[in-house]
């Protein structure tokens, strides 16, 4: 129970403990997803790098020894796309041609081993009067000193890609040129938000989107997929494959640990926004609960639980005395029978003021029913007690608004005892009860005390 109790006076800082401790967990799972969606990225690229390049190296080893092979053109393999140019004698004439068609100069080392029937040139047509690339070779046979040259139509192996298709690739040459698959060429700089601009009416279009430093392309202006780009250069051909591989579900997932993370955030804030209501609504019940509805002073049902807030503020160094000072209105039964209940309660309200007016903040006054009121108080020494007591039976007797309000104005008996004896508060309120009632006795508008 009082763990529970603790908890409620402390619920602003146990709500901010537990708002934290959930925001670290869904922190957390967002660190979690965008390192596993950094981490799958980076396996799913050195995957395809793997598997493209591997596939590229058997499919020229095998292309390779298809024109390397003395047979005539005529029984050569038959391989879907390649076409077998006629054989012929190689001179010096064709030297430069030859290099212009495969991009490089005639004294780089590549055209140099080619031209000694050591090795097996390879690259992109991109000047085929159909829009699309064929892949060439070129190879110079050593014991014929023939040229043999295949052409090998890439749209067999890249039909027509869609606007639909869950990965799209674009090719880029030794001059940083960018063609479709198609042949279509295009301006490719990611820098830009709108990364792929056409030359002409191509329809693709991509722009760079970034999740939580995870960057991702979109195509075309779909919203609904997104794509993590890879680069597989390919040596072999002078060129670079730009893959565009489909991500759209690790974008969800991203998505959806950071709408997890928003709505916790609201729930959170509602969750605040009612607790402030909450506490506010319980300090005004709390208030009400412990005031007097006439006067604002505190009631009764307070002053019970006076004891140990009252021996608290006693043990200050500056607090050596307690002082309980009981008042009663003289003749308040007369004021409400010739003024009527509307005056008696303005009188009320009055005293209740100047008991505030001359009281200290650390001071309490309560009105505990008709006419009676108390007031404790925490003072340096018994002689202040007197003095206060004093001066606001004073207060009380010489008060404008009073006169005005009753005529020959209001008086009050005071009854006044020392806490600090020992006593309880009950014990002390009625000490001073009795030494109220001695004042009456003696003549009223007096202050009566036990005080030495």
């Amino acid at each position: 129970m009082n763990a529970i109790n603790l908890a409620m006076k402390q619920r602003h800082w146990v709500m901010a403990c537990f708002a934290l401790v959930i925001l670290c967990i869904h922190i957390g799972e967002i660190r979690r997803t965008i390192h596993f969606v950094e981490k799958d990225q980076t396996h799913r690229s050195d995957l395809i790098q793997t598997l493209v390049q591997s596939n590229v190296v058997r499919t020229l080893n095998i292309l390779g020894t298809s024109l390397n092979s003395e047979a005539t053109n005529a029984n050569r393999p038959n391989v879907g796309g390649v076409y077998y140019q006629p054989t012929r004698p190689f001179s010096n004439s064709d030297i430069k041609g030859i290099a212009e068609r495969f991009n490089i100069s005639t004294s780089s080392p590549q055209f140099l081993a080619m031209k000694n029937g050591k090795t097996t040139l390879w690259g992109f047509n991109f000047n085929h009067p159909k829009p699309h690339i064929n892949l060439i070779a070129g190879l110079v046979s050593q014991r014929t000193s023939l040229y043999h040259e295949a052409n090998v139509d890439l749209q067999h192996y890249f039909p027509e890609i869609n606007g639909t298709a869950n990965t799209l690739l674009f090719i880029r040459d030794n001059q940083h040129q960018y063609f479709m698959p198609s042949g279509e060429k295009i301006n490719l700089d990611l820098s830009n938000t709108h990364a792929l601009q056409p030359l002409e009416d191509t329809a693709v279009y991509v722009s760079k989107v970034e999740l939580l430093d995870v960057i991702f392309f979109q195509l075309n202006n779909d919203n609904s997929r997104y794509f993590h780009l890879v680069e597989v250069p390919l040596p072999q051909l002078r060129a670079t494959l730009f893959i565009f591989d489909n991500m759209t579900s690790s974008v969800a997932e991203i998505k959806g640990v950071i709408q997890s993370f928003v709505e916790v955030i609201a729930l959170l804030g509602i969750g605040y926004v009612l607790l402030i209501a909450f506490s506010h609504y319980q300090y005004r019940t709390s208030i009400a609960l412990e005031s007097d509805a006439l006067t604002g002073l505190k009631n009764r049902s307070y002053l019970e639980s006076a004891n140990s807030r009252i021996r608290d503020a006693g043990t200050s160094k500056n607090n050596r005395c307690i002082g309980v000072i009981a008042i009663d209105l003289d003749h308040f039964k007369l004021i409400n029978d010739n003024y009527g209940h509307h005056i008696g309660d303005n009188v009320l309200v009055r005293v209740s003021e100047i008991l505030l007016e001359n009281v200290r903040n650390n001071d309490e006054c309560y009105r505990i029913g008709g006419d009676e009121f108390i007031v404790i108080l925490k003072t340096e020494s018994q002689s202040d007690i007197i003095k206060l007591a004093d001066r606001i039976r004073d207060k009380i007797a010489y008060d404008p608004q009073l006169r005005s309000m009753i005529k020959g104005g209001v008086s009050a008996s005071l009854g006044l005892v020392d806490l600090s004896t020992g006593q309880s508060i009950e014990e002390a309120i009625i000490s001073a009860d009795e030494m109220l009632y001695q004042a009456k006795n003696q003549g009223r508008n007096l202050v009566q005390s036990s005080l030495i």
